[in-house]
């Protein structure tokens, strides 16, 4: 499991402190409050309503929708010392309550009840990779789709870098007459694929003889040794063909480099613009500038600690203020030479425990095939 963030030490008279959602970061707890079985109830029951219609929470719907065998009157004290601790807030005039950060932390932490994908759910993830090849771009493309798709919200998948992977071989593939197929493959990690035209026709025999003669000198190497050495090691090849040695030498920084460092793969911008946060202008327009932006999206995955489990970090616990009203959920994802991050970021009125479940399972699935890919090889 992921670490779980602290409280800070001391709960302070919060009442008023949250008439606008910018305030929410002003609140400092170290330990979790003390609550009551009622108190924890209500929260819960606030919140999973909240993530639910989006619309601030009444006393008297929730006595009526929650099933809490309380009078309107009782939830409404409740609430409003759920409120005083800095757990709820009044969003503008609204007679309804929101969650804060703060109530949020405390229900993903402690309140919040697991919740596995069903069965029907794991399959259509795990039917979106079969069949897929082993290209990064596609795989890459794939899990972002799927994330999007599942979560309704904006997917984030890192590109991992396979600098220290070793080259296990080139393949060269006549196409058609000056068109030919350069298949690079990894040892245990993907395949890379670049169309080539060149300038005069080679005969498939002799473009297998330079591929032996290439791999003769670089196999066996990793990717970054390849970019510095090729051509010392090539240009002692036969120079029968030397255009397509040229090309190598030329090109070998775009052919054996795997992904840029800190590439992404962004899906879901319009479901993510379709939440009602950001219905209003100015808020859609900060969203996009922040989707715009991939330093800030690194970094925000980049700040989690997800060696094992989700990360989930809320509002205010984000570090560039322009995320303040959003909630990012990452983990890490493995190749047997490599590792890179993905993750969901989105309004903090999401459903933690459904979309902590679906990162979880998305990063066990593309770990899965990428290391079923490194053992047909």
């Amino acid at each position: 499991m992921a670490p779980k963030i602290p409280y800070f030490e001391k709960l302070r008279p919060l009442k008023g402190l949250f008439s606008h959602r910018k305030n929410m970061m002003a609140v400092e707890l170290t330990k979790p409050p003390s609550l009551s079985e009622r108190e924890r109830q209500i929260l819960s029951a606030v919140v999973r309503h909240f993530i639910l219609t989006a619309t601030p929470v009444g006393s008297r719907q929730l006595s009526r929708k929650e099933r809490l065998n309380l009078s309107p009157a009782t939830v409404r004290n409740v609430m409003a010392d759920l409120e005083e601790m800095g757990l709820l807030c009044h969003p503008h005039t609204s007679a309804g309550r929101v969650p804060s950060d703060v109530g949020y932390r405390l229900y993903v932490n402690d309140l919040m009840d697991a919740r596995e994908l069903s069965s029907e759910e794991r399959q259509a993830i795990e039917r979106e990779f079969e069949g897929i090849s082993q290209e990064l771009d596609e795989i890459m493309a794939v899990t972002a789709r799927v994330l999007s798709s599942a979560s309704k919200l904006l997917a984030i998948v890192m590109v991992p870098s396979f600098d220290e992977a070793v080259l296990q071989r080139v393949d060269l593939v006549r196409v058609s007459e000056n068109r030919v197929l350069v298949v690079i493959a990894l040892e245990a990690g993907p395949v890379k694929t670049i169309m080539v035209e060149l300038e005069q026709t080679i005969p498939e025999p002799q473009l297998k003889q330079v591929a032996q003669a290439i791999n003769g000198r670089l196999s066996g190497l990793r990717l970054s040794q390849v970019r510095a050495q090729i051509g010392e090691r090539i240009a002692s090849m036969p120079a029968t063909h030397p255009g397509l040695v040229r090309f190598f030498v030329d090109s070998a920084e775009k052919l054996f480099t795997f992904s840029d460092r800190e590439e992404l793969r962004i899906g879901g911008r319009a479901e993510m613009l379709s939440q009602p946060e950001f219905s209003d202008s100015r808020s859609m327009r900060g969203i996009i500038e922040l989707i715009e932006d991939q330093d800030i999206i690194v970094h925000l995955l980049q700040g989690h600690s997800t060696e094992e489990g989700v990360a989930i970090s809320i509002g205010s616990e984000n570090p560039d203020a322009r995320a303040k009203g959003l909630s990012v959920l990452a983990s890490s994802y493995y190749s047997p030479t490599a590792s890179g991050k993905l993750g969901v970021i989105g309004p903090t009125r999401m459903d933690y425990s459904k979309i902590k479940s679906l990162v979880e399972f998305t990063a066990r699935t593309i770990s899965r095939h990428l290391e079923s890919g490194s053992q047909v090889k």
